[in-house]
């Protein structure tokens, strides 16, 4: 009885990779949107009221440095908030970057 079960296992797997060349979305009729990379889209330009918060931002705010291990290759940036005190802009950056560290920048 268990090699019946194995036997059968064995030919639902063959099957299922011998029709796994097939595409199951262009048999059923459903069209696929063209993938479109976030490189090739032109950037939008920056407004007035956009560009006066940067800079504002930068002036003032508190400056952390961001490591994320998670993502491969480990990426670090800089983040920028403003915030009442030191701990709340520090909130504010773990936030946005979740599962990241967060250090203060030297």
């Amino acid at each position: 009885m268990r090699t019946w079960a194995m036997g059968a296992a064995g030919l639902c797997l063959l099957v299922m990779s011998a029709s796994g060349g097939v595409n199951l979305a262009a048999a059923a009729g459903v069209s696929q949107a063209p993938i479109v990379l976030a490189q090739n889209e032109p950037k939008k330009p920056e407004t007035v009221k956009q560009k006066i918060k940067r800079v504002w931002r930068n002036m003032t705010g508190y400056k952390f440095d961001v490591g994320c291990p998670i993502v491969l290759p480990v990426s670090h940036s800089i983040c920028t908030e403003t915030g009442k005190d030191r701990e709340v802009a520090r909130a504010k950056c773990q936030s946005r970057n979740s599962l990241c560290s967060v250090v203060d920048r030297k």
